[in-house]
Parts: structure tokens; sequence; C-alpha cells
């Protein structure tokens, strides 16, 4: 009988628990190694005789040993899904979070660049050790808010939630955990620095709307570096901003002993911490439309990071969010969506080249989720996508955001004849020039007084869209997230700990491993 329950149960302790089995009243995912009840039904399916009824005791003491012995319950997440940490601890982890990157996303960087520039390989390909699953507690497709949160708090909760459970109670983030345990933190990000993914881990709050409230959180936490885009929520209306209550936060900072930096050149002369660097009012440029005298690149930013904290000769936690190359998959702009890929992995270089020197550091990326479900060879009417070449995105030195906003700015010129201006521009901007596109054009302005500003524009936003995308032969299914499974790259002690497939609370569960934290 002992060998017939042996066997049956080394059987359920393999098998993986199915999303299905989150339940939306946990505020933890239960997920790694469901046994509960099918200890229970092992039990039941074993047949005892009335001469073995006796053996009830047995039973119930070895089911007893069995869970102590695994370290489960039915009501707690295993860690044995992740990896062990098998060789030392890193002293410092830095975590990149590439927002809505997929490995569409990642293949069509690489031949893009293969194109440009002969290398045939990202840098981060070297680093590739598995997939992430995305979904959030209420839906199989992630929002940034629920998926940030599983990588901060290492929870399933709800889209929009930050810092927040299921039941909207606030979680201890791995930042949190880190600076109450001695570690200089930092957050890092092209995005709003209130924006989801890095609100997730430095405050808690209900809904990701309240970005307000988000940043007064940020500046109390004791976060050594807050670098990035989104001073309007630093600041009130009166000065430019967009807070309601009067406060300015930048200034509340700088009484708080941070270094405030607002352009470039007070970024790079910085040399103290805690250091709090926003270059814009709302998110950062697009790195094809980045002026390189007035912003930084995401790469400067680690850069810049990782040589303040290091010199202060503690550890360290840094979460870096490539948080643009999102918006380009919701805006369907392929040509901004590889300038911020390439960008990013530029910033993976300049980490993953710190780590090797350093030798005591874990450098770690994935994304919240794929955005715009990205196809590589698409067919457009009997254009074949065999074709798909990304070498004719070259052509393309502007985002569709920034060109929308420059027509928005012509158009209340009047001594500009705004159809000329469009045709000019499309063709300098984007390659554009084809009788085709022309004609377009000219049917969209001289109908604009019939249809109004908001929906000709709208159309030749969508004119853009698909022209770009045609001529390369990329295609978008959606303006929205996908649940796609996102790459996961890592290097360095502790990258053991990232495999195969995870689910985004492993992740975090990895991190807070990684960093010797208990959750």
């Amino acid at each position: 009988m002992l060998k017939q329950f042996k066997s049956v149960a080394n059987i359920l302790l393999n098998r993986q628990m199915n999303e299905q089995d989150f339940t939306k009243n946990e505020s933890h995912y239960l997920g790694r190694k469901a046994i509960c009840s099918d200890i229970a039904y092992v039990f039941n399916s074993l047949h005892f005789s009335s001469i073995e009824s006796g053996m009830l005791t047995f039973k119930r003491v070895l089911f007893v040993v069995l869970i102590a012995s695994t370290s489960l319950s039915c009501n707690s997440v295993s860690s044995t899904q992740i990896g062990s940490l098998s060789g030392k601890r890193p002293q410092n982890v830095v975590f990149f979070i590439s927002d809505g990157c997929g490995p569409a996303s990642f293949g069509l960087a690489r031949e893009y660049q293969k194109a440009t520039t002969g290398e045939t390989d990202l840098f981060i390909d070297s680093y590739l050790k598995g997939v992430v699953k995305t979904f959030s507690g209420n839906h199989k497709i992630t929002d940034s808010a629920a998926s940030a949160t599983a990588y901060s708090c290492a929870i399933k909760t709800y889209n929009g939630a930050i810092g927040m459970d299921m039941n909207q109670n606030p979680v201890e983030t791995v930042l949190e955990a880190a600076e109450k345990a001695g570690y200089q933190t930092a957050l890092v990000s092209t995005a709003r620095i209130t924006h989801a993914t890095p609100a997730a881990f430095s405050s808690h709050v209900v809904s990701r709307n309240m970005e307000a409230e988000i940043a007064s959180q940020q500046i109390g936490k004791g976060i050594e570096i807050l670098m990035g885009g989104g001073q309007s929520f630093y600041l009130p209306k009166e000065q430019g901003g967009l807070r309601l209550d009067g406060r300015n936060v930048m200034n509340e900072a700088a009484a708080a002993g941070y270094t405030v930096a607002t352009s470039k050149t007070e970024f790079q002369s910085s040399t103290s911490l805690p250091l709090l660097a926003l270059f814009t009012s709302s998110h950062m440029a697009y790195e094809i439309d980045r002026d390189e005298n007035a912003e930084p690149s995401l790469a400067e930013m680690t850069d810049k990071s990782l040589s303040l904290l290091s010199r202060e000769g503690k550890p360290f936690f840094i979460m870096i969010e490539a948080g643009r190359i999102d918006h380009a998959g919701h805006s369907n702009d392929a040509a901004a969506h590889i300038q911020d890929v390439l960008a990013y992995d530029d910033a993976m270089k300049v980490a993953v080249t710190f780590a090797e020197r350093d030798k005591n550091t874990l450098v770690m990326g994935t994304s919240d989720h794929e955005t715009g479900g990205l196809t590589l060879g698409a067919q457009w009417g009997a254009l074949s996508g065999y074709d798909y070449n990304p070498l004719k995105l070259t052509a393309v030195h502007t985002s569709i955001e920034k060109f929308m906003s420059e027509v928005m700015q012509v158009r209340q010129q009047p001594d500009v004849e705004l159809t000329t201006w469009i045709e000019t521009e499309s063709k300098n901007q984007f390659g554009l020039a084809s009788e085709t596109y022309q004609t377009a054009v000219k049917k969209l302005v001289q109908y604009r007084a019939v249809t109004g500003d908001s929906a000709a524009f709208s159309h030749l936003r969508k004119i853009l869209v698909d022209s770009t995308a045609k001529v390369a032969r990329v295609g978008w299914s959606t303006g929205n997230h996908t649940s796609v499974d996102v790459p996961v790259f890592a290097f360095g002690p502790g990258s053991e700990l990232f495999s195969a497939t995870m689910d985004n609370t492993e992740v975090g569960e990895a991190i807070f491993t990684a960093l010797g934290l208990k959750k």
C-alpha cells in the first residue's frame, strides 16, 4: 500500500496547477503544485479491506509528513517552481521591464539591426532564459498595473491595481522590503515616473489613475533615485502641472534632501544621492524623436544610476522600465517601436557590462505584456507577407505621434498650405511619396470641412500606420495588449532562478529570493 501511495503522490507532486485554479477571492495566486484535493483523492481511491481499516491513522500521519516535506499548503505559494539559488546570492539586482515588448518586437528589431548594421543578434539574445505568462487576477489579458504588481509583490491582482491585492489591501513591494533591509533603491523609466510600472514598486493605490497620490507616496519611500518623465503629477496646476491640491512635490523632494534635476545638463552634473531627475512634463520622447541635448537615453540613465549607487558601497535594487515600447505598440507605429526596443537593448548592455566587472550583480529583464499583436510578414491585399523587409523602415525618421502633433500646429498657420505641407513632410519624414498616398492626402484635406478635423486627422494617422506597415510587410492585430507570453533574460549570480515557462508572480518571487528578502 505504501508503495502504491508513494507512486501516486509523486505523480501528483509533478502536476502543474492550471490558471483556472486561481480564484479572485484569493489575493495570492495559489499556483504551482496543487495537491490538496488530489491527496484527498488518493486516500479515497486506495481501497482498503476491513482488515486494513486500522491503517487510517497511518494514512493521516503520512499525509501530514508529505505536506511538511514538500513545504506546501493549500493556502500558500510555493517557490519550488522557480529555479533554486545554486550559486552565490547577488549583492545587487537590476531588473529591466520592456513594457509592451513581445517576441515579435525583438524579432523586428533584430532584423532591422541586421539590415542596417550587419549585426545578426541583439545583445540580449545571449541571455534568454525562458518565457513568462502574464495574465492578471481578473483577466486573461493583463494591464501594466497588475503585471507590474505581480513582479513587485509576487501576487496576482486585478487590472488597474497598484501594489494592492484582489481585495484592495496593500502588499509590501520588493523595493520597500529592500529599503527596510538596507538596500539602496532606484526607479528609472522613459514613461512618467508615476505611470503604472514604476508606481507598482513605490506606492499603493486602488487605481493606476491616482498619479498625484502616487507621486506623494514615492517621495516618502526613501528611494535613492527617481528618474524619467512625469513632472506633471509632481507640480500643481498653477505651475503647469496636474495636481489639484496645490502641492509642489518637487520642492518637497528638494526640502527632503533630494537633488532635483529637470534637464540633461543638470542630470549629468548630479553627483549625490538622493536624486529626483524628471526631464519632461509627461512621458519622455520616443527614441526616434529624442533630442540628444535635452533628454538622456535609457542607456545613459542606466549608466548614471549604476555609477551613483555603486560608489556608495551598499547593495542596491534598481527597476528600469523601457516604457515607450508599449506606447508605440498601442499606436501601431512600427518604426518608433523598433528604435525603443534597440534603446532597451543598449541599456541592458550597459548593465551587463557593469555586472561583468562587478561579479556581484544580477541583471534580468522581462516584459509586463505584449502590445499590438505584431505580425512579421503580414499580407496586405495582394501583397505577399513573404516580402517582409524591415529595411524599408529606415526611411522613417519620426514617430507618427510627433508628426500628428506637427500637423495640428501647422493647421493653425494660415500662411501654410496644409496639403502641400503634409505631402512634403510625409516624403521627408516617412519616405511616402507614392501617387496613391498623395491622392489619399488630397482627399483627406479636401473633405476636412465636411468630416471635421478630428475625423480627418484620425484618418490621416491611420493612413500613416498602414502605409509604413505595408511597405515593410508588418501588421498589427490590435491597439491594445495581448496574452502572448513574453521572454525573460538574465545574467549574473542568481540567473539560474529564471528558466522555462514562469508565471509573472514567480518572477516576483525569484527577485525576492535573489535579494534574500522574505515575501
